[in-house]
C-alpha cells in the first residue's frame, strides 16, 4: 500500500493531470474545426457574355469586360485580359468588313494598326452589301475563341475566332479568322489587313464565347 500524498506531492499530481486534460481538450477541438464543414470560398460570378448584331455582323458583349463605350456604330473599351481580348477581336473584326459599311472606314483608321491604307483600299472598293432578309439568315449563330499566342495581359495577343455560319457548315466546318491585337493606349487595337478566313473542322481546344440569342 502506497503512502499518502502530501500536500505538495498533490498538488502537483493534481496540476499534471489538469494540464494533461487541457491538452486532451484542445486537440479534440482542434480535429472538430478541421473535419467540420467550412463555408465555401467567396468566388466572383462568371462574367455573363451575350452575342448580338453589330455592323458587319455579329459580336460579343459583357457588362464586366467591354465594350464599354459606343460611338455612331463603332465599340471600344475592352478589358486587358483574355476574355476581353477575344471581345475586343470580334467587335473589332465584324466592323471591319465590307459589310459594316460606313462604320468600317472609321474603324479601320481609329482602332486600328498595320497597313491602313491597303485596308482602306479594299473597303472602298468592295461591292455594297445587301440589307435583305436572306443576308441576315447567314449571319454567325455562334462565336468561339482560343488564344494561339502572346499574352493576353500583356502588349500584343493573338486571338482565333470560330464563326458558327451556314455558309461553313455547308462546307464541313466553321469559319476561322486568326486577329492579331495590341494594346496601345489603354484598349486593344486590331491589325488590318485580316487574314483571309479559313474552314475549321470542329471546336476542340476552342471556349464557346457566345451564342446569338
Amino acid at each position: 500500500m502506497s503512502a499518502p500524498l502530501t500536500g505538495w506531492a498533490a498538488w502537483r499530481r493534481s496540476l499534471a493531470i489538469g494540464a494533461g486534460l487541457t491538452v486532451v481538450l484542445v486537440l479534440i477541438g482542434t480535429i472538430g474545426f478541421l473535419t467540420a464543414d467550412q463555408p465555401a470560398p467567396h468566388l466572383p460570378p462568371e462574367p455573363v457574355v451575350v452575342v448580338e448584331a453589330v455592323p458587319g455582323g455579329i459580336a460579343a458583349v459583357s457588362d464586366s469586360h467591354g465594350p464599354r463605350e459606343h460611338h455612331d456604330g463603332r465599340s471600344a473599351g475592352f478589358a486587358h485580359d483574355e476574355l476581353g481580348a477575344a471581345i475586343a477581336a470580334s467587335n473589332l473584326t465584324a466592323r471591319v468588313s465590307p459589310a459594316a459599311g460606313a462604320v468600317s472606314e472609321a474603324t479601320v483608321t481609329e482602332q486600328c494598326f498595320g497597313d491602313i491604307p491597303t485596308t482602306l483600299a479594299r473597303l472602298r472598293s468592295a461591292l455594297p452589301m445587301s440589307d435583305s432578309p436572306s443576308r441576315a439568315a447567314l449571319q454567325p449563330q455562334a462565336l468561339h475563341y482560343r488564344i494561339l499566342a502572346g499574352d493576353p495581359r500583356g502588349d500584343a495577343v493573338v486571338v482565333s475566332l470560330l464563326a458558327e455560319t451556314p455558309q461553313a457548315r455547308d462546307l464541313g466546318g466553321l469559319s476561322r479568322i486568326d486577329a492579331t491585337l495590341r494594346w496601345i493606349d489603354g484598349d486593344w487595337q486590331l491589325r488590318v489587313p485580316l487574314p483571309a478566313p479559313s474552314i475549321h473542322a470542329g471546336t476542340d481546344g476552342y471556349t464557346l464565347l457566345g451564342r446569338k440569342s
